[in-house]
């Protein structure tokens, strides 16, 4: 060794293989590639499923109510003209009723539950101031008969519709029934009115009472469908209760039961 000369041993601890930045990066890439293809593409075959795991359908359910909706959507304006095409039978109707209570008229309010071979499953009225359970009954039977467009989407469709009757005979209003004399007369079958009912929630009456306080007529909306059932009953309940006179002409009145 040559003085100033720098031993091999010392050269090769301080300078190994000469290698680019470059090049080292490169290396350490594709050190890792191994690692990479097996965390990403390892066994192809997928763990097995357990039933938590399979895919439920429409109909399936894991004990709770069914996925299916039993509530579908109704075309509108199908809807509209099925109710439009009823308007003569509903007048029918109100004809055969005013010819037993001359000034019957009111406002009625239709609920009907369509199936998928657009046939009424159900109907009933939500709300009424007509006062005459045969007019309604052959309302609701006049839209029984029609063929109604098919719920899409669910099991039934439901319709509503509004309509307002003027009394068909050119005759004088009934007359406002007094309060005090309605409670008095409804006092004395409140206990039968009670037995009546189908359903919980409130039912709404219309009666006609004559000057003498008989009932000449009445109608009785139920809270909801379930209720239809009591209404007959209601009905009848109240037809054959007195109540005090009204005076010289026959009263309406529209109340909660």
């Amino acid at each position: 060794m040559r003085p100033g000369q720098t031993p091999s041993y010392l050269y090769r601890l301080r300078m190994p293989q000469a290698v680019s930045p470059l090049r080292w990066l490169i290396r350490r890439s594709f050190a890792f590639l191994p690692l990479v293809g097996l965390s990403g593409c390892g066994d192809s075959t997928p763990p097995p499923q357990t039933a938590d795991d399979q895919p439920r359908t429409e109909r399936e359910s894991s004990g709770g109510p069914s996925v299916s909706s039993e509530i579908g959507g109704l075309d509108e304006d199908k809807v509209n003209k099925t109710f439009e095409s009823s308007l003569s039978g509903l007048q029918r109707c109100l004809q055969q009723g005013a010819s037993r209570v001359e000034f019957l008229g009111g406002s009625v309010s239709f609920f009907v539950k369509i199936d998928l071979e657009g046939k009424v499953d159900g109907a009933y009225l939500e709300k009424s101031t007509l006062g005459d359970r045969d007019t309604e009954k052959c309302m609701l039977g006049a839209l029984r008969s029609k063929k109604w467009p098919k719920p899409v989407g669910g099991e039934h469709g439901l319709a509503r519709k509004s309509f307002d009757f003027d009394p068909p005979n050119d005759v004088r209003a009934p007359a406002e029934y007094d309060s005090d004399h309605l409670n008095k007369g409804l006092e004395k079958i409140s206990g039968k009115l009670g037995s009546c009912k189908s359903a919980k929630g409130q039912y709404e009456a219309t009666i006609y009472v004559a000057t003498d306080g008989s009932v000449l007529s009445a109608g009785v909306t139920p809270p909801s469908e379930d209720g239809e059932g009591g209404v007959d009953c209601l009905v009848s309940t109240l037809k054959d209760a007195s109540f005090p006179s009204p005076g010289s002409w026959p009263a309406k009145v529209t109340f909660a039961l």
